[in-house]
């Protein structure tokens, strides 16, 4: 494995690895998250309801002369890439500048499952792990060169970061334990680290100021999603220790967290940065799962600094820890391309286990918008589309070209961007459509509308298995308050 582990064959793997990503992004249907955000690139703001706005500028940006699939999800591409230059750069010098040693790190970095999926679906977790990426290299330039300049590349990076997902913030306290555990403490009496805060801070200011004129509805929000919950369950700390199993595969996972733990009981530097940079934030959604069922891309971030304590298990020389290494790596590749032959192909015939496995597979919701938008559009008189769902609409806005306003059952479903965007505010009156799927939250659709007409379905297949219907309902004059 060490004698595979060149720059020239890290290089051809990425580059092969990046085929393999464009093909899946230029062929999968949006998935319904990524329709959401791509529907919030359509309406530029200063932050929006549920996350920051970089994800939606980055969208913007990269689809100004294209909105195909594969345009909306370029940037999740760029990021692995940059990443992957990153870790190169970090591991040469953590690890005595071993070029083995910063292939290691980049192979194992684009192979985990949860970095794989975060260059073929793109949302908020993108531009933060990239302006994360930056800031654990820009601070530990900071403590390697001294240079005070680092300082104010890692507060842009930082504010940035913060304009990502709010989860970026977690940085901060850890690079302050750091510096208080070791000689770097003498930045504090420097006006550098303060000076790099309010920098991030000014780059943050428009979320800042977004959430004042909203009532600091976004931070509520995503403090009651993230830390809310009653009762202390232990059976979602198992739960989520199973998530971190998948998103870094199992045996990578059970050899990098030892790692991580002897590491903050090493004597050298390197190794405490590498630790406090990722095991803190493991445990920390950890114990907030004892109250809140987490979802297992929370700690993602985590995982760009657990990468290197990874590595040193090839760094340390022990002939049992390589095979350990190369096995658990190996593992993690088959897992990764399985995952995606699947999204692409369907080559697992979950059906011939259990019909509802098959109907439940994460992978399905890669299929069927396109369907649905094509039925959509052979409903003349149509002025507007109503669903239960804030990414049902978003899809449906997306594959139809935008052809029908769509918005949500603000009666029943949950709080999102679309309850600003108020889409449907001048249909009053109108003909439309109630679009939902089978499983779906419906209101009292009938009572929206002055008169109902016909209900027709489509159905949704997958390799000929049905795996979703959506039920259209003409509607016609809608009524005035269904809008609040």
């Amino acid at each position: 494995m060490e004698k595979l582990l060149t720059k020239k064959n890290i290089i051809i793997f990425v580059g092969l690895l990046t085929l393999w990503r464009i093909f899946l992004n230029a062929t999968l249907a949006l998935h319904p998250d990524e329709a959401y955000y791509w529907l919030w690139s359509r309406f530029p703001a200063l932050s929006y309801y549920d996350h920051p706005p970089m994800v939606a500028y980055f969208i913007k940006l990269t689809t100004l002369f294209s909105l195909g699939e594969f345009w909306v999800r370029f940037s999740g591409i760029a990021v692995s890439l940059v990443l992957s230059v990153l870790a190169w750069l970090l591991s040469k010098q953590f690890f005595d500048n071993r070029e083995d040693l910063a292939a290691a790190s980049v192979f194992a970095l684009n192979v985990y499952p949860v970095t794989m999926t975060g260059s073929i679906i793109i949302t908020p977790d993108a531009p933060a792990f990239l302006f994360w990426g930056f800031c654990v290299y820009l601070y530990w330039q900071v403590f390697r060169a001294g240079r005070p300049v680092y300082w104010y590349l890692s507060g842009l990076s930082l504010g940035l970061g913060l304009l990502s997902k709010y989860t970026v913030v977690l940085l901060v306290p850890l690079v302050i334990l750091f510096m208080l555990l070791t000689e770097e403490r003498k930045w504090f009496k420097t006006v550098h680290p303060y000076l790099s805060g309010l920098l991030a801070l000014i780059v943050f200011a428009p979320v800042l100021l977004w959430n004042l004129g909203h009532e600091w509805i976004s931070f509520k929000f995503q403090l009651g999603h993230g830390l809310g919950g009653q009762a202390w369950k232990f059976s979602n700390l198992i739960e989520y220790t199973g998530g971190q199993l998948l998103v870094a595969s199992p045996f990578v996972w059970l050899a990098g967290i030892p790692v991580l733990v002897v590491f903050l009981f090493k004597k050298k530097k390197e190794y405490l940065y590498i630790s406090l940079t990722s095991l803190p934030i493991i445990i920390f959604f950890g114990y907030a799962s004892l109250k809140k069922t987490s979802e297992a891309n929370w700690p993602a971030l985590a995982y760009f600094s657990f990468t290197f304590a990874f590595t040193w298990l090839l760094y340390s020389g022990s002939k049992l820890k390589k095979i350990l290494w190369s096995f658990s790596v190996i593992f993690c590749v088959i897992l990764s391309l399985l995952a995606t032959v699947h999204a692409r192909f369907g080559v697992i015939p979950l059906e011939r286990f259990s019909k509802d496995l098959a109907k439940t597979d994460a992978t399905n919701w890669f299929y069927g918008y396109r369907e649905l938008g094509e039925e959509i559009k052979k409903y003349s008189g149509t002025s507007f589309v109503v669903t239960p769902s804030h990414q049902l609409s978003a899809e449906i806005i997306y594959y139809t070209g935008s052809a029908f306003p769509a918005g949500i059952d603000e009666k029943i479903t949950r709080f999102s961007q679309f309850n600003y965007w108020n889409n449907l505010k001048d249909m009053e009156g109108k003909d439309g459509l109630y679009i939902y799927a089978d499983g779906d939250a419906t209101g009292p659709y009938e009572t929206y509308f002055g008169s109902m007409g016909g209900e027709s379905r489509i159905e949704i297949s997958r390799k000929n298995f049905p795996i979703r219907t959506y039920h259209i309902v003409k509607a016609k004059a809608l009524k005035p308050g269904f809008v609040k």
